[in-house]
C-alpha cells in the first residue's frame, strides 16, 4: 500500500501538465470535489467511530485551520506543476521535513521558548544542512541573470516549497494537538479540505470572472479529471491514512521520497521530460538530507 500511495501521489504533475491552459483554481476544485464524492460512501459505510471523529472534528477551530494548511498545499502544488518540471517539484515538495525542523527550531529562539522546546539534533542539523545544498544546486542557476531557468520556472519551484511549507505547517500542528489530546480525526479534516476547498476554489473562481479558464468539455479532459480527483487524491489520501495506522513512522516517512521518483520516471516516460544535469546531482543531498531528518527517531 505504501507503494502504491507513493505511486498514485508521483503521478498528479502528469495529469496537471496534460491539462495545459487550464487554472489552477479550476484543477484544485475540481480534483478536491471528486475525491469528496469518492471518499463520502466510504465515510458513510463505515463504522460509527468514523461518524463521531467527523462529527467531533467539525465543532474544533483547530480543524478548519489544518484543512486551510492543506488547500493551500494543493493550490500551490498544482500552479506549480504547470510551471516546473514534475520531478523537480514533487522533490522540493518532498523537503517537508526540512520545513518541520525549521518550525520546530523556531520554538526553541528565546523570543518564542516554551517547556515543549525540541533542539535539533546533530543528525538533523546535518540533513538539514544537506537537503540545503542540494536545493542550492539545483535552483542556484536562476538565481542569476545569466541562469538557465527561466521566471515561470523559477516560480513554480519557489510554489513547490511553498507547498512544502504548508503541508509542514500542517503537520508540526498536527503532532502538537496530537501530544495535547485535541487532534481531529485525520479522515474528518481531509474531508473537511475537500469539501471546503472545493468550494471556496470554486467560488473564487466565479468572482475573479475565469470562466474561460476552465477545462473545455471533452472525454480526454473529464478522464484527466477524474485521474487526477481518484488516482492521485483519492487513494493516495485513504492510503497514507492506512499507512500511517499500520506500519512505522519511519516507513510513513520513505513514503514522500519515492514521490519524486515515481513522479520523475513517469514524467520521463509519459511527457518525454528529460532532467537538467543540475538537478540529478542536488537530487542526491536533497533526498538524503530529508532521509536523515525523517529517521531521527530510529534505534
Amino acid at each position: 500500500m505504501a507503494l502504491i500511495t507513493s505511486f498514485t501521489w508521483g503521478l498528479t504533475g502528469i495529469f496537471v501538465r496534460l491539462l495545459p491552459g487550464v487554472s489552477p483554481l479550476a484543477i484544485t476544485a475540481i480534483r478536491m470535489a471528486i475525491a469528496l464524492l469518492c471518499i463520502l460512501p466510504v465515510v458513510a459505510c463505515g463504522n460509527a467511530g468514523i461518524t463521531r471523529g467527523l462529527t467531533s472534528a467539525l465543532r474544533r477551530p483547530s480543524a478548519y485551520v489544518l484543512a486551510s494548511f492543506m488547500v493551500g498545499y494543493y493550490l500551490l502544488a498544482t500552479s506549480a506543476f504547470q510551471r516546473a518540471p514534475v520531478a523537480e517539484v514533487g522533490l522540493l515538495i518532498s523537503t517537508q521535513p526540512l520545513f518541520v525542523l525549521a518550525i520546530r527550531s523556531l520554538g526553541c529562539l528565546p523570543v518564542f521558548r516554551s517547556a515543549n522546546c525540541e533542539r535539533p539534533s546533530l543528525r538533523e542539523t546535518g540533513g538539514a544542512l544537506l537537503a540545503i545544498g542540494g536545493m542550492a544546486i539545483i535552483l542556484g542557476p536562476g538565481m542569476s541573470a545569466s541562469g538557465s531557468l527561466t521566471e515561470r520556472h523559477l516560480i513554480g519551484s519557489m510554489m513547490a516549497l511553498g507547498a512544502a511549507a504548508l503541508s509542514a505547517a500542517y503537520a508540526w500542528l498536527y503532532r502538537r494537538l496530537a501530544e495535547q489530546g485535541k487532534a481531529p480525526d485525520t479522515n474528518a479534516v481531509s474531508l473537511l479540505t475537500f469539501a471546503a476547498g472545493s468550494v471556496i476554489l470554486l467560488a473564487a473562481m466565479v468572482l475573479v470572472a475565469m470562466p474561460s479558464s476552465l477545462p473545455a468539455p471533452s472525454w480526454e479532459n473529464v478522464a484527466l479529471l477524474l485521474g487526477l480527483g481518484i488516482v492521485s487524491t483519492a487513494i493516495p489520501t485513504v492510503g497514507f491514512s492506512m499507512v500511517s495506522r499500520r506500519l512505522p513512522a519511519i516507513v510513513t516517512a520513505t513514503v514522500s521520497l519515492l514521490v519524486p521518483v515515481f513522479g520523475g520516471l513517469s514524467a520521463f516516460l509519459v511527457l518525454g521530460e528529460r532532467l537538467a544535469p543540475n538537478f540529478l546531482v542536488g537530487c542526491v543531498p536533497v533526498l538524503g538530507g530529508v532521509a536523515l531528518i525523517v529517521r531521527r527517531r530510529r534505534g
